[in-house]
């Protein structure tokens, strides 16, 4: 227990320095313990992260007002300073803030990042649920894949037109860890759980590594944890046992998906561009097949009409 209140009441002082280095021109040499060493400041931002090692944000407001006049002088606030912080080892961060309500700690703010600024209440359903069709059955029904290079907020998954288009995400050693304390911080505080209807839209697309692999190849993921394997576990197993109840933030967009896959005409569709038209010489085939079948219809008749 003193271990962990240790590590609680440094956390604070670590995303304040380390913020500070940038711009207050400090330099650190190998002999510093936290920030000579690198592979050290990623695992205390790892701990930062858990949501049994937070602490009230006054708590690290105070922190903040504990130093010096001549030291706080021209620098940003503490919310600016903690994004910048977190931005340098978490993924989708900006460094720029985002919302002027102050969080409840850590975890909150790191979940308001991925969060749209004007919160949109998901609406309750007595339906059930659906499943949205996995990335290679949406493949094959003719859906295009394509990063939302213009949002900054992960849950603008938009689809339209046969065009499903998701935010870039960055996916690391970190990436598990930061979803699953978001997860929990929502299961227990939050009445709207959209960060984790996300986290199972994707658990939905990404079923089996062929699924990983394709959203990888249409740059939607940047995969910086290692095989297409790795990335399909992270997504099957990260919502497991986990409840969401009758609102889901993204139902129209499942609905949709499931009525563009069950439509044959967008399958066949799909097939006759995969297997007949993917490159120049297929096409030029299919014309030739299609110009001698015409001949030979033409002959046909002309050889009817002699008799």
């Amino acid at each position: 227990m003193p271990i962990r209140l240790g590590l609680c009441l440094l956390a604070p002082c670590i995303a304040v320095n380390k913020s500070f280095k940038p711009w207050k021109s400090i330099n650190t040499g190998e002999n510093d313990r936290i920030f000579g060493k690198p592979r050290m400041i990623t695992d205390v931002c790892r701990d930062m992260i858990l949501i049994e090692n937070q602490l009230p944000f006054f708590v690290v407001k105070d922190f903040f007002q504990l130093l010096s006049f001549d030291y706080q002088q021209g620098t940003h606030s503490i919310m600016e300073i903690i994004h910048f912080h977190f931005s340098c080892f978490l993924s989708n961060i900006d460094d720029d803030e985002k919302s002027n309500s102050e969080p409840e700690h850590f975890v909150d703010l790191l979940r308001s990042c991925y969060l749209p600024l004007v919160p949109i209440r998901s609406e309750e359903t007595t339906s059930k649920v659906d499943n949205a069709p996995e990335a290679t059955e949406l493949h094959n029904a003719g859906v295009m894949f394509k990063p939302a290079e213009t949002s900054s907020c992960l849950l603008d998954i938009k689809f339209d037109n046969g065009v499903l288009k998701i935010p870039t995400i960055f996916i690391d050693d970190l990436t598990e860890s930061l979803y699953r304390n978001i997860i929990v911080f929502e299961q227990c505080h939050c009445l709207d759980k959209n960060f984790l209807h996300y986290t199972m839209l994707l658990s939905w697309l990404i079923r089996s590594p062929r699924d990983a692999d394709l959203l990888i190849r249409s740059g939607i993921f940047v995969n910086n944890l290692g095989n297409t394997e790795d990335v399909s576990k992270l997504f099957n197993n990260i919502c497991k046992e986990v409840a969401f109840g009758r609102r889901f933030y993204f139902q129209a967009l499942s609905e949709n998906l499931q009525v563009y896959c069950n439509t044959p005409w967008n399958r066949w569709k799909a097939t006759l561009r995969r297997d007949y038209f993917h490159n120049p010489w297929s096409v030029a085939s299919v014309f030739a097949a299609l110009f001698l079948l015409l001949l030979t219809f033409i002959q046909a008749i002309c050889s009817v009409l002699a008799l």
